[in-house]
């Protein structure tokens, strides 16, 4: 049955007034990202948002990737304190930022989807004043940060150098944080290209300023990070000339800078604290198991290093579809097209087994090839190869993960995958992961992996249940309520 036979909230076939392919569902919007489309069509939307969103997130991603390669050629010990360092500023600053713009994805994608098109901008300034305020404490974090890793690291010399890697970094925070807000003011109108050709824009300079800082400037660590961080603050000034100068269509959902982004914080708020739990409840789990690899030796956290490194360039494709899935997902919740979603996310379902599957086979295919790009110690390279197997079993449970945590934001029900991720994560993942690695089984990174993975699979488990029994038109409801008010 085609999709303008359809209609999307009783699933029999519909008069007249149901849009076809081509007309807009709402008036004014540039590209009727709410209408109702068949299976086929559902997927080429899905696939037309995601591939910039693959190309972006990668690409912003490589920032660390780079950072990370300049200290493989600098040393075993610049790796290692890499990794402590990226992992620390990962949780206690972008991962924080990453969870509160989730909060964008659900009210910016329902507001366009309703209507209300000025709300967009609305919400996005709301959360950098929002950002703003969380960059005081994490920046004082980073500030003190050799002395706060010292207490966790085994050997204080990595403590210090990646506490000063954190400070250098500190020069690129604002940035982050602004153009994490402001791709959500583009990407819940449909526009996911403009962050993926600035980033395509400021990838090669990062990876200038890096080998220029850290061997021609013989900066070494901190000019690898200085350079990473000049970057973050170039990419949200390129946003705003795009915006302002070439995206005049996007200026429907600007009604000017306004009183009332200083009002009204409470959804958002409450959003952006589940979006930051989800992705902390995560991250921290990677920063508590890559600390315990120092208990091994330098050579099992460089490896790791590499390990983690892979994996998250790979978590980074079904994390990007995801987000397309959290606007799409958000457009018909605002719209009120409750059976279309649950159509659409059984597509989705499909879609992330297969990422997840094609993640695992590519890391396996590859994985000496990775570990050459990394490092050049044959030690460390033996190490992250051989555990290679248990990080390409994790990458099938992630994806399907990510898909959860996409519908969820769509139904702006992320709070419920926090209440999750914590107790399986640390009551059971964590403490698995460090006795099959460090325990009588001596497992080390192969142990580490598998009881992390164990972990993932249990949360994607009941994040499925849950999605399969919610009662998805309350969810409008409340999406409705949001806007009312």
């Amino acid at each position: 049955m085609a999709a303008d036979d359809f209609d999307a909230n009783n699933g029999v076939e519909a008069n007249s007034r149901v849009p076809d392919e081509s007309s807009p569902l709402l008036p004014g919007s540039k590209d009727a990202l709410s209408r109702v489309l068949s299976d086929r069509s559902e997927l080429w939307l899905l696939f037309q948002f995601s591939i910039p969103l693959i190309a972006t997130y990668l690409l912003q991603y490589s920032n660390s990737v780079i950072t990370t390669i300049v200290a493989g050629h600098l040393s075993a010990d610049d790796l290692a304190a890499t990794s402590i360092g990226l992992t620390t500023m990962n949780i206690i600053g972008y991962a924080i930022f990453e969870g509160m713009a989730t909060a964008l994805d659900t009210l910016c994608a329902q507001s366009y989807g309703s209507g209300n098109l000025t709300d967009v901008g609305l919400h996005v300034q709301r959360m950098t004043l929002l950002m703003g305020l969380a960059a005081i404490p994490i920046g004082t974090s980073w500030i003190f940060s050799p002395s706060i890793l010292s207490v966790f690291v085994k050997q204080t010399h990595l403590a210090l150098k990646a506490g000063s890697f954190l400070r250098y970094s500190l020069v690129g925070l604002p940035g982050y944080a602004l153009f994490e807000a402001g791709k959500r003011f583009l990407q819940a109108q449909g526009d996911c290209n403009a962050g993926m050709v600035i980033l395509i824009i400021c990838t090669p300079i990062n990876a200038l300023l890096g080998w220029l800082f850290a061997f021609k400037l013989n900066m070494g660590l901190e000019g690898a990070a200085l350079g990473a961080a000049l970057t973050n603050d170039l990419r949200p000034i390129l946003l705003l000339i795009y915006v302002a100068f070439f995206g005049k269509w996007s200026h429907s959902c600007w009604g000017g800078l306004s009183k009332d982004a200083f009002h009204k914080w409470g959804p958002m708020a409450r959003l952006s604290l589940a979006g930051s739990a989800v992705n902390i409840g995560e991250w921290s789990a990677f920063e508590i198991l890559t600390f315990s690899t120092s208990y091994i030796s330098t050579n099992h956290l460089a490896a790791q290093t590499i390990l983690t490194t892979v994996s998250v360039v790979a978590w980074h494709i079904p994390f990007s579809v995801s987000v397309a899935i959290s606007t799409r997902i958000g457009h018909l919740i605002g719209a009120g097209f409750v059976a279309a979603a649950r159509r659409a996310a059984v597509l989705y379902a499909i879609v992330f087994v297969s990422i997840g599957v094609f993640d695992g086979i590519f890391l396996f295919a590859l994985r000496s090839q990775l570990a050459q790009i990394f490092s050049e110690d044959r030690a460390v390279r033996d190490i992250a190869t051989g555990s290679m197997l248990a990080v390409v079993a994790f990458q099938i449970i992630d994806s399907i993960m990510c898909g959860c945590n996409g519908m969820l934001r769509g139904l702006g029900r992320q709070s419920i995958a926090g209440w999750i991720i914590f107790p399986v994560n640390y009551l059971g993942a964590v403490p698995l992961a460090i006795w099959l690695e460090l325990g009588e089984p001596q497992m080390e990174l192969y142990g580490l992996w598998l009881g992390l993975g164990v972990g993932l699979l249990s949360i994607a488990v009941i994040e499925c249940i849950y999605l399969k029994v919610i009662n998805w038109q309350d969810c409008v409801e409340s999406a409705k309520t949001r806007e009312d008010a």
